[in-house]
């Protein structure tokens, strides 16, 4: 998935938690059930965001190409 649609995902799920979160608080006397799940909604796709910012599988394959680029130079020019 491009990095740019998963920035506009991070962004869509954070404004809807700040959009369940006005119920929530304004009747969370009448339904604690809703607050539980919105609390676990919001703990299950903060974990979510964290595993997304850990792959650094781009950044390895990034670092590969330097690396094949610098020992080439050297090859050709040593």
């Amino acid at each position: 998935m491009a990095a740019r649609r998963r920035v506009w995902i991070h962004r869509a799920a954070t404004g809807a938690c700040v959009l369940l979160a006005v119920p929530g608080v304004l009747w969370w006397k009448d339904s604690i059930l809703f607050v539980i799940l919105l609390s676990l909604a919001t703990q299950a796709w903060t974990s979510y965001g964290a595993a997304e910012a850990a792959d650094d599988s781009e950044l390895r394959r990034e670092l590969e190409q330097i690396r094949n680029l610098l020992e080439q130079r050297r090859s050709d020019g040593g």
